[in-house]
């Protein structure tokens, strides 16, 4: 059996390497599916099916809404569901010890973050319950990769002391290599009672990222019981802050992936599809090849050859091309999970694992192997039952199998326009999209803007005098730019910034704790509308006198607040409120601006209120600088930044960036979504293509003494075009039927990832259906010319 094997093999090798003409296109085919399904797998295979790299993963769940610490100090003290319980929030932090000030991500965190995910330090240890407590010491544990450097890998770091926001913090652990923050991007870690003292002890502020480890032995659905109950006695023990809270957890997982999974998901089916067209493809090269071997099988099978072994033989040969296709697939898998990661696409978790593993190699040589045996099956089987004819009387029987075979590789070229007409329906709908996203309005004008972050450091600006003093001197210093305009503002439309207070209304009916409706605040400094062009709809804008120190109490709304809380009134001098603060203060509406698109061009603008940074608490230290440049944003940028220096030479400027690249950054994900949909569908279009053009081009081959017949009886050169086209036309339309089909079946499942288009698009339907039949028709016509110009004399020469 072994020896047969080898000699089938031998054989093999020596057939494709004798035929490169059918071998490589094979190869390539396939190549090129399996390569764009293993690139993809290999984002598949970090994200959603590689562990966390915690111990015991399938234990950790996570909180669906972020808690305060309080609350998550009483979870941990209520709970017995839980062995602990843990919170992480991202507090940027200035290092100041180097030749410029930088922001460091750090993870402020609660005692029960480390044990929780069930990690060790590599050097020293990390942050315990012990040091997470106010008046603590200042202490901090260092990511690896900051370890190495920005400390150059200090063999005699522990002990030493950094400087962070003002303060010295020892560090007492670095973390090894492969550890991670669930969600945030944390380069290093402090205490939370330490480092941002203030909010760690309100309970209603709720800002930390919480996780859970579940005892021996409980359960999810246990877990999520219990704190259902917690959940009522903390709303009955703080009603104000806890009322109407309703706390769900998930799979720790499960929050890691967020909604990446469904893109992920819709990309892989996609690419599968792929995949499909070019396993289509490659049964179709198969079975043209066995048409062309049936003198070769017959003489096998007299000199003794079974059908089995006849059989066994040509499955080794489609198994060897997979395989090589496989070999050049893994190659393509590996520059195109590189290309995958240097897109960065936005909000894509674990990217910096995505690699190509044993795991992946895995699943390339699998499906190499499976498409072989699976899509050589029926082309092998029709070769080895040809070799069964009696003697060589294979002429009659073989124009019923070139027949039957025709009709395989027809309904093989149908199936595979269907599915490119279903991909190029995907893509065209992510395409429109991304054009409506592109035209959308977002209530201000990005041109020639500027924008660079900056946060203040509590030990030097804890107060309000010294933040209006430097906000002040540094927009000052800024204007001294020729031609340059700056204001400031806390949370940057488009740049995923968000805060909210729960609000009254002056006039409204009281409302019990916890009952208040929610309002987006914003606090801005300097002539803030007009700099970014948002229209003023009714009242005025905030002017020098509401910045002064001891003005007033005051705000502008959106169009959003007044059509939500005013629908059928003047706004303008109403009063509102923040629900719990413990001096009732009223901000009066002084006007009304036009909306922005604050959270996403796809979404709409929220209520929201604009104060002055005068008026605003002192914990709003953060703040990002807009900048109107005269010439090319990007190019003042360092200039802008010294003038900032001239206020304070020890604060770090963060984010700086161009208002457009802001817009364009919050297409990121949309734009990596289409681009990858666009070329698997351009890939199945073309292997479509290639299949029609093969299977016209195999009819043309069978049908050659006839179209001989026909031109030497007179029939012209258009008869012959003609002829051969409607064949072509037939599969086409037949092809973009069941597509229409599928596509309008398929796409709904897209819903979720579009904009301002529906999934049953008619103009969308219709351009790609005309398309691919164009498409379908050129590859019909190639072989049409070239049949029209056959010689009679030839034709039936050859017969």
């Amino acid at each position: 059996m072994l020896t047969q094997l080898l000699q089938d093999l031998r054989h093999g090798l020596r057939s494709l390497f004798a035929h490169p003409g059918f071998a490589l296109p094979a190869i390539l085919t396939l190549a090129l599916g399996i390569g764009a399904n293993s690139a993809i797998f290999s984002v598949i295979n970090a994200v959603l099916l590689r562990p966390l790299p915690y111990a015991q993963p399938d234990q950790l769940v996570a909180f669906r809404s972020n808690q305060s610490p309080p609350d998550v100090a009483d979870v941990a003290a209520a709970s017995h569901a839980f062995a602990t319980i843990g919170g992480e929030v991202l507090g940027p932090l200035a290092y100041t010890a180097g030749e410029e000030p930088v922001q460091l991500r750090i993870g402020q965190v609660t005692g029960g973050y480390f044990p929780t995910l069930g990690v060790k330090a590599e050097r020293g240890r990390y942050i315990g319950p012990d040091d997470d407590a106010s008046g603590r010491p200042f202490v901090v544990v260092l990511g690896h990769s900051l370890w190495q450097e920005r400390f150059g890998a200090d063999e005699q770091i522990l002990g030493k002391a950094i400087p962070l926001a003002g303060s010295r913090y020892t560090v007492i652990g670095v973390m090894p290599a492969t550890f991670a923050s669930p969600q945030d991007n944390a380069e290093a870690w402090t205490p939370v009672h330490v480092s941002n003292p203030v909010a760690a002890n309100v309970r209603g502020v709720h800002f930390l990222r919480t996780y859970a480890r579940l005892a021996a032995g409980v359960t999810s659905e246990q877990a999520r019981a219990e704190m259902g109950l917690i959940d009522q006695r903390l709303a009955k023990q703080y009603p104000d802050e806890n009322k109407n809270r309703n706390t769900v957890l998930i799979p720790l997982m499960q929050r890691v992936v967020g909604e990446s999974r469904n893109a992920l998901l819709v990309l892989f089916a996609a690419v599968s599809l792929v995949l499909l067209i070019a396993c289509a493809n490659f049964a179709n090269l198969l079975l043209a090849r066995a048409s062309g071997r049936g003198r070769e099988v017959v003489v096998r099978a007299a000199l003794g050859a079974g059908r089995g072994r006849l059989l066994r033989q040509m499955l080794t040969e489609s198994v060897l091309i997979s395989l090589a296709g496989g070999a050049v697939g893994a190659l393509i898998a590996w520059c195109g999970t590189r290309l995958l990661v240097a897109l960065k696409p936005d909000k894509l978790p674990r990217l910096d694992q995505i690699d190509v593993d044993f795991r992946v190699f895995a699943f390339t040589f699998g499906l190499a192997l499976l498409t072989g045996l699976i899509f050589g099956l029926y082309p092998a089987w029709t070769a080895a039952r040809t070799g069964q004819a009696a003697g060589m009387k294979e002429h009659a029987r073989g124009a019923t199998a070139g027949s039957a075979q025709q009709r395989v590789r027809s309904t093989f070229v149908v199936v595979e326009l269907a599915i490119a007409l279903v991909l190029l329906v995907g893509s065209g709908l992510l395409v429109k999209t991304f054009w409506q996203l592109r035209n959308v309005e977002p209530g201000f004008s990005s041109e020639r803007l500027l924008t660079m972050r900056v946060e203040l450091p509590e030990v030097r600006y804890g107060a309000p005098e010294p933040q209006t003093r430097f906000r002040r001197s540094a927009l000052a210093a800024i204007g001294e730019l020729p031609g340059v305009r700056a204001a400031i503002v806390s949370e940057l439309p488009l740049g995923g910034e968000s805060l909210n207070h729960d609000f009254l209304v002056d006039g409204w009916a009281p409302m019990a704790g916890g009952d208040e409706p929610s309002l987006e605040t914003r606090s801005i400094d300097g002539d803030y509308f007009s700099l970014m062009q948002i229209p003023l709809r009714a009242g005025r804008l905030l002017d020098a006198h509401d910045l002064a120190d001891s003005a007033p109490l005051v705000g502008v709304a959106n169009d959003a607040m007044v059509r939500k809380y005013f629908p059928n009134e003047d706004p303008i001098g109403r009063r509102v409120r923040w629900a719990r603060n413990a001096q009732v203060e009223w901000i009066t509406i002084v006007g009304v601006v036009g909306d922005v698109r604050h959270f996403g061009l796809d979404l709409p603008e929220q209520p929201a209120l604009y104060s002055p940074y005068t008026q605003a608490p002192p914990w709003k230290r953060w703040m990002t600088f807009v900048v109107r440049t005269p010439a090319d944003a990007a190019a003042m940028a360092q200039a802008v930044k010294q003038q900032i220096w001239k206020a304070d030479s020890q604060l770090p400027i963060t984010n700086v960036r161009a208002m457009s690249e802001v817009a364009a950054q919050s297409l990121a994900t949309r734009r990596f979504n289409m681009l990858l949909l666009t070329i698997f569908a351009g890939l199945a279009m073309t292997l479509a293509a290639v299949g029609i053009y093969g299977v016209i081009s195999y009819a043309v081959a069978q049908r050659t003494r006839e179209i001989g017949v026909r031109m030497a009886l007179g029939a012209s050169i258009g008869d012959v075009v003609g002829m051969v086209m409607r064949g072509g036309l037939l599969l086409a339309l037949v092809g973009v039927a069941v597509g229409l089909a599928g596509a309008l079946a398929l796409t709904r499942l897209m819903t979720g990832m579009l904009f301002g288009v529906a999934p049953t698009d008619t103009a969308t339907l219709a351009i790609v259906s005309l398309g691919l039949l164009m498409i379908a028709l050129f590859a019909c016509w190639l072989p049409a010319r070239r049949a029209a110009r056959l010689d009679p004399i030839v034709a039936l020469r050859c017969e």
